[in-house]
Order: structure tokens, then sequence, then C-alpha cells
């Protein structure tokens, strides 16, 4: 080697001086400081024996800080005694399961009702107040209290009619809060109920629904208020199909009296056992043969749809549709694009994509 190349130039000298030799670390293994120990990464053990190593005494002090401070009142808020509050029967929850996912966390925090958020109230009806909007609250609230508890409650009150509350309740079932088919369908029945609004008017508000599926949950709706003993005999009653109550529904108008009797019989001494019943168990525990005529799935074929919606394509040609399969269940049926012009597959595909945002109500029924 020559020696300029094993000797460094007085640039490069003063270069390294400067900055200080690096020296070559194996990989794997954190770069120091010269005289420094390696520090571990923030969370990672260290060698110590001590697990507040890298804590302040004040860190680890569980009596450090203050207590939450009470909660901040509502405008218009009351408070009243927790056996004046009742189920309001418009609620689209009646009749479903009274404890939720998070139910543990609720009844814990019922033992100080003051920390739960108000209940939404409706005028009181002989001295009782129904409840429109915090059931489950209510209800947290009774298992820690007693149901004739008078422990004071916040609460405040609706101040629109009936009429509105139903139609805000069903703007919130369609729209918003999650809710089962089932009690989607108590929704759409209470608005035409109470408000007096047609299945019509409901498929215009809300296009997700069309006006056969509104039908169908009006029916439904209304078996599971009529037949309430059977279908708590399910084990989730708020998750019934509304297939299965409309079968049920045309099973009871079709049946002669004495079939009909059985099946309430049946009903009593199954609720009497204790019976819990998952959806499809339904008809043969209540003895209801299963036919054609009276099976609990719409249609044998399960691919077959209840509904059909046509897609308008060129020269307002049906090329395809909007298939519902069942209980939000719902497939598009494309067309073979081999036999179309470009001009016919841009205008099918328009149509295709007019379908999907009406669907997502990002655009106005026609």
């Amino acid at each position: 080697m020559k020696k300029e190349d094993r000797n460094q130039s007085a640039d490069e000298a003063d270069l390294v001086d400067a900055m200080g030799a690096e020296e070559e670390t194996p990989a794997g293994v954190p770069k120091t400081d010269e005289g420094d120990e390696a520090k571990p990464e923030l969370g990672q053990p260290s060698g110590s024996d001590d697990v507040h190593a890298y804590f302040d005494d004040d860190d680890v002090d569980p009596e450090k800080g203050e207590g939450f401070s009470a909660s901040v009142g509502v405008v218009g808020e009351q408070m009243i005694p927790l056996n004046q509050l009742k189920e309001w029967k418009h609620h689209p929850a009646i009749g479903s399961r009274t404890r939720g996912a998070n139910a543990a966390g609720l009844i814990a925090s019922a033992s100080e009702p003051a920390i739960l958020p108000p209940i939404v109230l409706m005028p009181a009806e002989d001295g009782v107040y129904p409840i429109l909007d915090g059931r489950l609250r209510w209800h947290a609230l009774q298992a820690v209290h007693g149901e004739e508890s008078d422990v004071k409650v916040r609460c405040v009150m609706f101040t629109g009619s009936e009429a509105e509350a139903v139609q805000a309740t069903c703007d919130s079932a369609l729209g918003g809060e999650p809710r089962s088919a089932i009690e989607i369908a108590r929704s759409v029945l209470n608005v035409q109920r109470v408000a007096g609004i047609s299945q019509k008017a409901i498929a215009e508000r809300y296009s997700v629904l069309k006006k056969d599926q509104v039908s169908r949950m009006t029916i439904a709706a209304k078996t599971v208020e009529k037949f309430r003993p059977v279908f708590a005999l399910l084990e989730e009653p708020d998750r019934v199909s509304i297939d299965l109550c409309v079968k049920f529904a045309q099973f009871m108008k079709s049946a002669s009296a004495d079939e009909r009797e059985a099946v309430m019989e049946r009903m009593e001494v199954l609720t009497s056992e204790g019976v819990s019943l998952k959806r499809n168990e339904l008809f043969e525990a209540l003895e209801i043969a299963q036919d054609e005529g009276t099976s609990a799935s719409p249609k044998s074929d399960p691919l077959e749809p209840v509904h059909s919606t046509p897609i308008m394509g060129h020269d307002d040609e049906p090329v395809g549709a909007l298939e519902m399969l069942g209980d939000d269940v719902h497939r598009l049926r494309l067309p073979n694009p081999a036999g179309m012009t470009p001009m016919q597959r841009e205008e099918a595909a328009e149509a295709f994509i007019k379908q999907i945002r009406i669907y997502f109500e990002l655009d106005a029924t026609e």
C-alpha cells in the first residue's frame, strides 16, 4: 500500500478531531456516548430489579391528583324517583334484552345514579313517565336499587309530541343508532300507527327500504306484538328475523282454530319449562310443520331473491338488478358485457353506480 493511502490528509485529520472518531459497533448493539451505558428504550425492562427504576415516586402514587368533579348538569334537568319511570309502549326495543354488551359497566355505574347521563322522558301518564331514551340505564338502575326504589334519577323531558317522538326514533333506528331488524320494524309500525304516515312515504323517506320491505316489516312488528310470549321463547328475541315473523303470521292466518290453540298451548308448556330457543328451532319446538308454505326461510333456494329492482341501461332497457335475498342481504346482478357496445357498457356502468349511491342514501330516488 502506498504511503499516501496509509496516512490521512491534514483536512481529514482535522475533520475527525472536530467530530470525534466513530468506532464500529456490532449489528444489533445500540451505539453509546463514550463513557455512558446503553439506555433501554421506553417501556423496556432494565437490568435492575426495581420495577419503578424509571419512574418518579409521584408517577406511581395512587393518592396523587383529585377526585372526579360532579357531573355537569343539563338544561332542563330534573331529579325524578326511579319508581316513577316506565317503558314507553312505542320504544323500538320493547321486548328486547334488558342488558346490552356493556351491562356490567353500566350496572357498576348505576350504584351512583348522579354519574349516569340523563334519561329522556315523555310526558307523564298517571304520574309515571315513559322512557324515550335511556332504557338500558333504567334497567341497570333497577338491578342495583330495586324496581320500587325511590332513588332520584337525572332526567330531561322531551318537548315534542308523541308523533314527533316516534318519527325521531325511526330516524335514529334507520339512520343512526344501531338497531336490529325487528326493532327497526317496530319503529316503522309506530310512525304509521301514531303519526299516520303511509308505507309509501316511509319508503320514500328512507331510500334503503322498498315498499314491500316496509309492508313485511309492518307485518313482522304486529306479529311480535300480538304473540309476544311466543317470541319470548327465543334466547335473543331482539334478533328475530323479519322472515321468521312473517312466516309465523302466515301460518297463524291459514291455520285452523284447533291448530292455533295447539301452538299456544305448546308455547305455554315451553315457557313453564324455561326453554330458550334459537331462531331456527322455534317452529320445530312449537310443532309447526315446516313444509314449503310454512318454512322459516322465505325461499327454498337461498339464492332466489325475495325482491328485485331492475337497473335500466341503454334505451331504458334492463341491464341488471338489485336483488334482496333476505333481511339486510342484497346483491347486484350484473350483465354480460361481451355483447355490449362501448356506449352500452358506459351507460350500464353509470346506471349501477347510480343505484349504489341510492342504496347508500347519497342520491335521492327518482
